[in-house]
């Protein structure tokens, strides 16, 4: 009997041996009946390591790190660029997968830092174990592990990075190596710098570390940068970037990629924009520029835009949901041609909350600002006795839906407010009765007589289809209708009567019935049956 001869063969794979046994005359790395072809990190592997791979390697691979089978080509590039600034090959990268599944972003502010702090040497371990090395090593500790070098001075190394920061103004705190670790210098150094900087206060730098969490592990270099491109590009002052702490912690690379693709927002040149909303600087450029197409395929105004530049905020994805939702209900589509209506897409939730509360209460009478404002606005308008609306919603709705000279928000209230309760009829109702006569009759017309856009749906539909088939020749209506017209009108000449005499025959009609006390609007208030296509 032959005596097998066995080799044992370690590599080290995320600090761990994996053993490999095999026989004198059968390769290292049996082949696999699965090649996993389409997986680009076992393409990359073989290639660097120039060995195939073991269906063994493969499951422990799946096990540890499943994430690394969903990388694509491109990722795996991206990620050994970062890697390759530090010194790190793609041999050293693939035999600790795990980096591979990091963010780029924290990946390259963790190596960016430990290039700062002057380590000897920078390996995959080392941005994978980050946080232990600067949260729980001190200095002797990394400097007997060899990483930091027995001479280094860190806090004057750290102090160096900041090159607008005069030494006459630099006092070095001289921390004892044995007990202080590389976070507490770091952070020092930054308080200190942005005091000179920034005249910052210690509370509100413990409030930028605790609210910002960016700010304790961003480069020094980064937040430099990002000062300069706020102050000397944006141009913002010193008082609104210590208002907004985000700022001194922004990706720098990430801003200029801002001002560099993203040319206008609203209308408003970016730089602008980005002054009315600071946060716009926490989100990615191409985030900015989808968000911005998507606005425009729904026909949200530049107008709209600059009046809440917060959209711009948000992630695309919620965006595009919440407006998918929102065009479905008629109180966006009534409000969609409000300056205000991005509020309704920022504040959704507390939107759709609030409706569920106004129609439990049976008010049919609210505005945007009830939709939108403070819990106290709302806690108000919900427990208060009546129903009215704004009158500056009301206003916009009907001169954003007509077209004609003169007709503005002002001219359009000159015009209402002659009706005793002409805030008390919801916007869906005005907004029924415009989509109904604007079918009928021109918007100069419907201009003149916008009182009658106070009245019901129904009522008013009744009345429009019934005077306009008598003006057309058919009688026969007056057999088939319910609407009773005064037998003083018997010999009027209804085929000489105008748009606009019908519609103020209408509004003298209906509200006849009531002795012209404008109680006419009261009548079925809840609407109409014509449903409102925008």
């Amino acid at each position: 009997m032959n005596v097998m001869i066995f080799k044992r063969i370690t590599r080290s794979f995320k600090r761990k041996q994996l053993l490999f046994v095999c026989h004198q005359n059968i390769s290292i790395f049996p082949k696999c009946r699965n090649f996993y072809h389409r997986v680009p990190f076992i393409d990359l592997y073989k290639k660097v390591s120039g060995q195939p791979v073991t269906d063994n390697f493969v499951e422990e691979l799946k096990k540890k790190y499943p994430k690394i089978f969903n990388l694509d080509q491109n990722q795996l590039q991206c990620t050994l660029q970062i890697l390759n600034k530090f010194g790190i090959t793609a041999e050293d990268a693939c035999f600790d997968p795990h980096v591979f599944c990091m963010n780029h972003l924290l990946m390259d502010n963790y190596g960016e830092i430990l290039k700062e702090c002057n380590f000897t040497i920078i390996l995959p371990k080392h941005i994978i174990r980050y946080h232990t090395l600067v949260k729980s090593r001190t200095i002797s500790q990394l400097k007997k592990e060899g990483l930091l070098k027995d001479n280094l001075h860190l806090e004057e190394v750290l102090q160096s990075c900041f090159f607008d920061w005069p030494k006459n103004h630099v006092k070095l705190i001289n921390f004892p190596d044995s007990n202080t670790n590389i976070l507490t210098i770091r952070m020092s150094i930054l308080e200190r710098y942005l005091q000179y900087k920034l005249s910052i206060t210690s509370e509100e730098f413990k409030n930028y570390c605790k609210n910002y969490l960016p700010l304790r592990h961003r480069p020094m270099c980064d937040i430099q940068e990002a000062l300069d491109i706020a102050q000397n590009n944006i141009k913002f002052n010193v008082e609104t970037i210590r208002r907004n702490g985000f700022i001194i912690s922004s990706d720098p690379a990430n801003t200029k990629l801002i001002l560099e693709n993203v040319v206008l927002l609203g209308g408003l040149d970016i730089r602008e924009a980005i002054k009315i909303e600071p946060a716009i600087l926490k989100n990615h450029y191409q985030s900015l520029l989808e968000i911005k197409n998507m606005l425009e395929k729904y026909n949200i105004s530049d107008d709209a835009q600059r009046h809440c530049l917060k959209v711009y905020c948000m992630r695309p994805d919620t965006v595009q949901k919440r407006l998918e939702q929102l065009i479905k209900l008629k109180e966006y589509q009534v409000l969609s041609s409000n300056p205000r209506v991005l509020y309704l897409v920022v504040h959704e939730k507390k939107m759709m909350n609030r409706l569920t509360k106004i129609q439990a209460a049976k008010k049919h009478c609210y505005s945007l600002n009830h939709l939108v404002a403070s819990s106290k606005v709302f806690n108000t308008y919900i427990n208060s006795f009546g129903n009215k609306i704004c009158s500056r919603d009301v206003a916009i709705l009907i001169s954003s839906s007509l077209r004609g000279a003169g007709i503005t928000d002002k001219s359009v209230l000159n015009k209402l407010k002659r009706h005793k309760y002409w805030l008390h009829t919801a916007l869906n109702v005005i907004g029924e009765n415009i989509y109904m006569l604007k079918k009928k009759f021109n918007d100069d017309v419907i201009f003149d007589n916008c009182q009658i856009l106070l009245y019901p749906v129904f009522e008013l539909e009744q009345y429009t289809e019934y005077l306009i088939k008598i003006r057309d020749g058919d009688y026969s209506v007056k057999e088939t209708s319910k609407i009773e017209i005064d037998s003083s009108y018997n010999n009027l000449n209804y085929s000489m009567l105008t748009d606009n005499q019908i519609l103020s025959l209408i509004l003298y009609e209906i509200e006849k019935k009531y002795h012209f006390s404008g109680d006419g609007i009261w009548n079925k208030l809840d609407g109409g049956k014509i449903k409102q296509k925008r």
